[in-house]
């Protein structure tokens, strides 16, 4: 495992902030917090984590290693990220609200996929990062999108799953489909379930374990995707099917990124071994290889600024993430799954530049 101090002093601080304290790890004295703190701020938890360096008591001794001068100048710069979320949370929840109220208007319910229901997991909610806005409209997704349209604002059609519209500097993402239907097989048959139960506790986590593994598969998985899966089981654990949740898995052949998640949340992040009522299949050479990937991805290349070279650099990338394949599809075969997804781009080649510079 790569940089094993930063990592599991990483991992411990988000411990002590969800409140699941574990022991800070004796090698701490190695650990590069420059480092931490943009690792932490690639997976979404910047803020997180300098809540558990508070509440870990690391901040309390003043003449320690960790208040030497380089230190107090990494905390202000920790501090300033935590001011600036508190603050985009505060303007993505009012412009959340706003969006509804006007659906509501029109006859239209909302549901919010992740974001702010999410947020509500977490000790502190303001700390749970969001990029954009995440909501679904049913069977009047395209009517959303014409009333949006109609008040003057743009709307990007150019992801197979959703549509992309700003309001207030707040990006929303309006889904047609919660997965890409288009790239996989086994996605339709988790689309199916969900939509089921999706008012409901049992598909929402699945499909929040989904959409961290197809992630994963790209080298985009965050440790708050996991966080989020860890948070809404402890949550609503007494809500959720754990049994159809791993039946369902396992037609799918995702078990072994459940192990993982399960892995990181019960070993790393102290919440209760008993939540998923899950044995791993997976050797812990794998899970902790997997665990590295989603803190440091393997894969780091920044996307390129022309179509050729994004082209060649899906193509390493895909490459490159094999190792992940029976982990997330494994009831889909490698030929089959790489024919399947150039066939999901050539539908809507403008997904072939998701990503660019």
């Amino acid at each position: 495992m790569r940089n094993t101090s930063t990592h599991n002093t990483l991992l411990c601080l988000i411990s002590h902030a969800i409140g699941c304290p574990q022991p800070l790890p004796d090698d701490i004295d190695e650990v590069d917090w420059d480092k931490l703190i943009k690792i932490a701020a690639r997976n979404g938890v910047a803020q997180l984590a300098f809540s558990g360096y508070v509440k870990s008591g690391l901040n309390d001794d003043p003449n320690g290693k960790l208040n030497s001068r380089e230190m107090r100048r990494l905390k202000l710069t920790w501090m300033g990220l935590e001011i600036t979320q508190r603050k985009k949370y505060q303007q993505q929840l009012a412009v959340l609200r706003k969006l509804t109220k006007f659906y509501e208007k029109h006859g239209i319910k909302v549901q919010v996929l992740k974001g702010y229901h999410l947020s509500l997991c977490y000790p502190d909610p303001e700390l749970r990062t969001a990029s954009d806005i995440d909501i679904y409209c049913g069977k009047d997704y395209k009517r959303s999108n014409e009333l949006i349209e109609q008040t003057g604002v743009k709307i990007d059609y150019s992801e197979h799953k959703h549509s992309t519209f700003i309001i207030d500097g707040v990006a929303i993402e309006n889904h047609h489909s919660l997965l890409n239907v288009h790239a996989h097989p086994s996605s339709k048959l988790i689309e199916k379930w969900v939509k089921q139960d999706l008012e409901f506790h049992t598909g929402m986590l699945l499909y929040l374990i989904r959409h961290s593994a197809e992630n994963f598969t790209a080298s985009q998985a965050t440790l708050r995707q996991v966080l989020d899966c860890g948070l809404y089981a402890h949550k609503y654990n007494e809500f959720i099917d754990m049994g159809l949740l791993l039946e369902s898995a396992e037609k799918v052949g995702m078990l072994g990124y459940l192990d993982v998640i399960v892995f990181i949340c019960t070993h790393y992040l102290g919440l209760d071994e008993e939540l998923f009522a899950h044995e791993s299949h997976t050797d812990s050479e794998t899970l902790h290889r997997a665990m590295a990937d989603i803190l440091e991805p393997e894969f780091n290349e920044e996307h390129p600024s022309n179509i050729f070279s994004e082209i060649w650099y899906k193509l390493r990338r895909w490459r490159s993430n094999i190792w992940k394949h029976h982990m997330v599809y494994d009831t889909e075969s490698l030929a089959g799954t790489f024919l399947t997804q150039t066939w999901s781009h050539l539908l809507k080649p403008s997904s072939i530049a998701f990503g660019m510079k």
